[in-house]
């Protein structure tokens, strides 16, 4: 039986997907943390003697309408450093929309650093509202409430070097390198951990034939009624359903593809399911207006192709980028060689098959990866170059007849374009080396 993650039903996967993607969530946490750290401290204050503590003793020492004035100053300058904090983050989302493509802005919402930043300064700002409300209170006392003041200045320092650290990060991260590089590694983990989760249960030494033939027999078709992106399917839930009606099921839609409304998402065993049951079976299917990582191994393969796309387009005329994303691209292939895919079917608690389901393939993942970038690099040698170094490396890890499959057919397209143009002889040299190259790695480790 394939399970989708630790997260019980699909709703729940998808908001914390979305979640982990926005700026509200860890801001409001940092938030609250502060409030609680503000309202501890003013708690010692109250209750305990500290003023008689040496080492801290000139915290309690303050003028209460100074202090009060530095704290309302220090809240507007922080309020200051957070509008700053904020138009440096939009200019960076921007500046990635536009370099890189929209659907790279994700990446960058998703970034702890960033969000974090947002929740401190605005706590810091919080912070010392409250304890110029507080010092207020204690103006007609013996003393201030000087831990909670010890505090306060601490945040604010901290602010300083947060600041630094903020811009020092940005800058990191608008650069092109670094973005396809954690791209990339994004795209490790997310593939992986797909595929880890697609099989973690799969029963070994069973096939899709049991439950071909019982559609083959006789099948349902089940139409869904709304149209949008599979975000995510709880492939659990589907077979926990078929097992307790002691049916089968063929799932015709994927995490990634588009369906329309009235669309035949499932072909079901036997007769027709009542009303209840397909609505149980279509809440296993999620819908979103944009396709997500949640489980789609496609998704961070064209985050990269969209960034070498751009960086290929007259607009931004970035070979390097292009390059930079093919070698990455070409390092996952070499991976997914060595990757045992999910068989596609799910099995019950006692290994009995009852749902088959679209899977991805290395063949279908290899041309995401190089088709656009192939179709649109027809006038940069350099990345056409590239692209047959790449295949050199996937050729000296291919293991089976689809690697070979994908190597060849690429190489020959690659090909073609290629002696189309007349080139001249330095470049028609590099070429016909790395042909040469390609064509006997395969000669010599495809027989």
């Amino acid at each position: 039986m394939v399970q989708i993650s630790l997260f019980p039903s699909n709703k729940l996967l998808k908001t914390y997907d979305a979640i982990r993607t926005s700026f509200w969530f860890v801001p409001c946490l940092i938030i609250f943390a502060t409030l609680l750290l503000f309202a501890c401290l003013l708690w010692l204050d109250q209750n305990l003697a500290l003023q008689n503590t040496l080492w801290i003793s000139f915290l309690y020492h303050a003028d209460a309408e100074v202090t009060r004035d530095l704290l309302t100053t220090v809240a507007g300058s922080v309020m200051t450093v957070v509008s700053i904090t904020f138009s440096i983050t939009m200019v960076a989302l921007t500046s990635a929309s536009s370099q890189f493509g929209p659907r790279l802005i994700r990446n960058f919402m998703n970034d702890p650093s960033t969000q974090s930043v947002l929740g401190i300064f605005i706590s810091i700002f919080l912070y010392c509202l409250m304890l110029a409300a507080a010092s207020e209170d204690f103006a007609s006392g013996l003393y201030l409430p000087g831990l909670t003041l010890g505090g306060a200045i601490i945040l604010t320092f901290s602010g300083i070097f947060l600041l630094i650290y903020f811009i020092h990060h940005v800058a990191t991260n608008l650069q092109a390198d670094n973005v396809i590089d954690k791209v990339f590694e994004t795209m490790q983990t997310n593939i992986l951990h797909i595929f880890d989760e697609q099989r973690s249960n799969e029963a070994k030494n069973t096939s899709c034939k049991e439950v071909e033939r019982t559609l083959k027999n006789s099948f349902t078709p089940i139409h869904i009624k709304r149209s949008g992106y599979v975000q995510a399917i709880n492939y659990t839930n589907l077979v926990q359903i078929l097992s307790s009606n002691d049916q089968c099921a063929e799932l015709l839609v994927t995490p990634g593809d588009y369906i329309t409304s009235r669309m035949v998402v499932i072909h079901h065993s036997g007769d027709e399911p009542s009303p209840t049951q397909i609505q149980s079976l279509l809440s296993c299917i999620t819908l979103g207006a944009k396709r997500t990582p949640i489980q789609d191994p496609e998704f961070a393969i064209l985050q990269l192709v969209e960034i070498a796309l751009r960086a290929l387009s007259p607009s931004i005329n970035d070979p390097y980028s292009a390059i930079a994303c093919v070698d990455k691209l070409s390092s996952t292939l070499c991976n997914l060689v060595h990757k045992q895919f999910p068989e596609g079917i799910a099995c019950d608690n006692e290994d009995k098959p009852r749902l088959i389901f679209k899977k991805a393939s290395f063949q279908s993942l290899a041309n995401s990866a190089y088709d656009q970038i192939r179709q649109h690099a027809n006038g940069s040698l350099s990345v056409q170059l590239r692209l047959l170094e790449g295949l050199c490396r996937i050729a000296e890890q291919a293991q089976r007849k689809e690697h070979w499959e994908f190597i060849r057919q690429q190489k020959n397209m690659l090909e073609h374009e290629l002696r189309k143009h007349d080139f001249v002889d330095h470049d028609m040299q590099e070429i016909n080396e790395r042909i040469t190259l390609l064509e006997h790695i395969i000669a010599k480790r495809s027989l």
